[in-house]
């Protein structure tokens, strides 16, 4: 099995990047899949682009997929309290992804006073390592949701993790998520106004949690999330 990732940018700003784990024979199509998404980005022309192949000697890590909830009944700040994630909390997180700084990772906060846990300053903690198998019948409608619950799903493995807020940096795509595995990944529109590169992602943790051993396993673990049909 390898790892495939892709990264590009724009002086330096990040415009779009991918990554999945395969074998060795479909390398090329994913390599092309990943090319035409980093030169055909909404969020602009790229002047850099790096393809990484690398071989993943460890085993796969299995993962039951997050159950996807389209139309959730609940506003974020509702999901947030029913899950012990205080307004305080929530509040410094969106100011993590409103703020004018680029995290190319999530941040790490506790959700009972919203101070930061990780020492990764604008680099944040980076989800790598990881691929999606799907096995329901009913596909899901694009790869854009298949990736974020992808990652959502690899989030939210740890007990102490109280629940995940991601809004996408793309210009015109304003649907964020609450995810937890209590109550699955919930879509939330409008999150954002159209035509801003604002956006990020917030882990909500509790304290208890061992942040270093976390972040290994998001890291560096090579992770499967498996799509049954619920």
């Amino acid at each position: 099995m390898y790892s495939v990732k892709m990264r590009a940018h724009q002086d330096g700003v990040h415009i779009s990047g991918a990554e999945t784990i395969c074998e060795a024979q479909t390398i090329p199509a994913v390599l092309q899949t990943f090319f035409d998404k980093g030169f055909q980005h909404e969020n602009g022309a790229v002047d850099f682009l790096n393809l990484k192949i690398e071989k993943i000697a460890d085993p796969l890590y299995p993962l039951e997929a997050l159950p996807i909830i389209e139309n959730t009944p609940h506003t974020l700040e509702a999901l947030c309290e029913m899950h012990g994630i205080t307004k305080e909390a929530l509040d410094k997180g969106m100011g993590y992804i409103f703020d004018d700084t680029q995290y190319r990772g999530a941040v790490i906060v506790s959700a009972q006073t919203g101070k930061r846990l990780d020492r990764s300053g604008t680099k944040g903690v980076r989800v790598t390592h990881f691929c999606f198998e799907d096995h329901a019948h009913t596909p899901l409608v694009s790869t854009r949701i298949q990736d974020a619950l992808t990652i959502a799903t690899c989030i939210t493995a740890f007990a102490q993790v109280k629940g995940e807020l991601c809004v996408s940096d793309d210009l015109y795509y304003t649907t964020g998520y609450f995810a937890s595995a209590q109550c699955g990944y919930h879509r939330i529109h409008h999150l954002k106004p159209v035509g801003t590169r604002d956006g990020g992602r917030v882990i909500f943790v509790d304290e208890t949690l061992q942040i270093d051993d976390y972040i290994a396993f998001l890291q560096q673990q090579p992770k499967q999330v498996i799509r049954h049909e619920r």
